[in-house]
């Protein structure tokens, strides 16, 4: 195994301007934490950042919004990690709790491959579905969306993943690095999806918060800005609430980082890998509000 070794020259001069010990001093070098980044760090408020700042937001709402009034079908695009199929379940369970009923999808790993695909499109459009929104995938999905527009179908993109410059030609994307005035860049597919839910629904859900917390930790992304202020409230819900789905999964272990980094999460991403034993769809289900008790038994 290959080290990094990282050489810290500033450790003295970062104790006098932080205030910190010599530990916290190296970390904050080592991770290039500015003083701006360390405040919002310490922070005890919630730091959260609208859905409004993203660049295409008023495009988007708009045309969720159209197609409720209008009772199209519509079609919530996962994937099948841990960020994928909590990312599906919050819209799922915002459109829910806004009386609308929507169809959802979590590929197969061997058939489908990763994101939107054109076999899949083509099945969606012979189901009448006018309306796709993809969760934590769909930035490169370039074919895909090119097949939808040719079939009468939108598509609006909700993604997190790097791209290369050229994006798909989607009626609107959701992206951090697509919005100048997204404040913080970092944030995964789940955290993304339950922005828009929230919007949707004007309000915060305890419930949907918890879960983007989870795939926060999931995708390992960086603990700082809004991503430490959603997990920190995440966790504190967690230990309130104990959701049932939550509960079965944690097993006798209690909530904190390593819980959700080491047993929750893996275990929901093991699902995706074993899609013969059992569909990751069926977690989507597992993780609605209204599951009944004795499906999460099972």
């Amino acid at each position: 195994m290959k080290y990094k070794t990282i050489e810290l020259s500033h450790t003295n001069e970062i104790i006098q301007t932080y205030g910190v010990n010599s530990l916290m001093a190296k970390v904050i070098e080592s991770k290039k934490i500015d003083q701006k980044q360390f405040k919002s760090f310490m922070d005890p408020h919630l730091v959260y950042h609208d859905f409004s700042l993203f660049e295409e937001a008023d495009e988007t709402l708009e045309r969720i919004e159209e197609a409720i009034a209008n009772k199209e079908k519509i079609c919530i695009y996962g994937d099948y990690d841990c960020d994928g199929i909590l990312a599906t379940t919050i819209l799922v369970q915002a459109f829910h709790e806004r009386g609308v009923e929507v169809g959802y999808h979590i590929p197969n790993r061997f058939t489908d491959g990763y994101g939107l695909n054109t076999t899949r499109v083509e099945q969606m459009a012979e189901k009448g579905y006018s309306l796709i929104i993809t969760v934590d995938n769909g930035i490169k999905a370039f074919d895909a969306v090119e097949k939808a527009g040719e079939l009468g179908i939108d598509v609006i993109i909700t993604d997190h993943h790097a791209f290369d410059g050229e994006v798909p030609v989607a009626y609107s994307i959701i992206h951090t690095k697509m919005s100048p005035k997204y404040p913080f860049k970092e944030i995964c597919g789940g955290f993304i999806a339950y922005k828009l839910a929230a919007a949707l629904l004007k309000h915060h859900d305890p419930y949907l918060f918890t879960l983007a917390a989870i795939t926060t930790i999931s995708d390992m992304m960086p603990l700082l800005d809004e991503n430490r202020s959603l997990v920190r409230r995440g966790l504190q819900f967690m230990k309130q609430y104990k959701y049932p789905s939550l509960e079965l999964l944690k097993g006798n272990r209690n909530y904190d980082v390593t819980t959700i980094g080491f047993t929750i999460a893996p275990r929901i991403n093991a699902f995706g890998r074993l899609p013969e034993l059992v569909n990751p769809v069926y977690l989507v289900k597992y993780f609605l509000k209204e599951a009944d008790p004795a499906y999460l038994e099972k």
